[in-house]
């Protein structure tokens, strides 16, 4: 196990589609997301004056039929209550389809199914002190139903305008679909996350920086399912970025250690988690 904290965020969710122009249609139009860079064959998207944070990459097979390992969901994580509620307003007068919504303790959630069953979370954080926690002060996450009420009152007699995501949007977490657990959460050990909760007997949650998940695992719709095809739409790789290039070094050793193989690029590195699901890890540049 990596005994350094690593991780400090995830910078980018890369997806395959099997109709580009559809999904970024649903990207820039429902959601808000501004067009970066555009490929004949992928585009990349995020927050109007942000960073990069989701990228489209067109092939040829729409979602298998059979059960795969991959991408649960992917969540964007805004500034604010206010802004999930004005996101809320705008969805629901563009009749865009709200799929769930929830409270978390931790968060307040809405739940999209993008293009290809994408899985999409919006959510706004509480503050920290806010968080529930058991009688031995473990982080207690659950799903209870979302005060929608007390949560569009925040823009009570303000500009409800939704014209885009805001710019410090980022990806506040990502949740997979694994094939197993215990030799995913050993992976995840490796990479300095902790096991911050266990749900049941299928789910699990890693963070690291005291946050409550940076990625989560289940195998709820994927026990001992096989890894997502190539050219599949579907998840197909994500970015975690590191501060610097000793955490690197130090990630390096303990995947070494736990006989995690990878390819090391010097500045980053590529590797598979225990499901098959491609990561890479890349530091900040380095500062003048």
């Amino acid at each position: 196990m990596a005994e350094k904290n690593h991780f400090l965020k995830i910078s980018a969710v890369h997806l395959n589609v099997s109709h580009l122009e559809r999904a970024s249609f649903f990207f820039t139009e429902a959601i808000g997301l501004k067009i970066f860079t555009s490929e004949p064959q992928s585009l990349a998207l995020g927050p109007e004056n942000g960073h990069i944070m989701i990228v489209l990459h067109q092939v040829n097979n729409p979602p298998p039929l059979k059960a795969t390992t991959g991408l649960f969901h992917l969540a964007l994580l805004l500034p604010g209550r206010e802004d999930l509620a004005r996101l809320i307003l705008y969805l629901v007068n563009n009749n865009v389809s709200i799929q769930g919504v929830a409270d978390h303790g931790v968060s307040e959630s809405i739940y999209l199914t993008g293009p290809d069953g994408i899985g999409i979370e919006i959510y706004s954080d509480r503050a920290k002190e806010e968080w529930p926690l058991d009688e031995e002060g473990h982080l207690e996450m659950g799903t209870d139903e979302l005060d929608l009420d007390n949560l569009l009152m925040t823009v009570q007699g303000k500009n409800k305008q939704w014209r885009s995501l805001p710019a410090d949007t980022r990806i506040g977490h990502i949740h997979l679909k694994a094939a197993e657990l215990k030799n995913t959460a050993r992976f995840f050990n490796a990479l300095g996350l902790k096991l911050t909760q266990k749900y049941g007997e299928q789910a699990l949650f890693f963070a690291s920086e005291n946050y409550h998940h940076q990625i989560a695992v289940n195998t709820w719709e994927s026990a001992g399912a096989d890894p997502l095809p190539v050219d599949t739409a579907g998840l197909r790789s994500f970015e975690i970025t590191l501060n610097d290039q000793s955490m690197l070094d130090d990630i390096k050793k303990s995947l070494t250690l736990n006989e995690f193989p990878f390819e090391d690029y010097e500045n980053n590195i590529q590797l598979h988690d225990p499901n098959g699901i491609l990561i890479e890890l890349v530091t900040l540049p380095a500062t003048p």
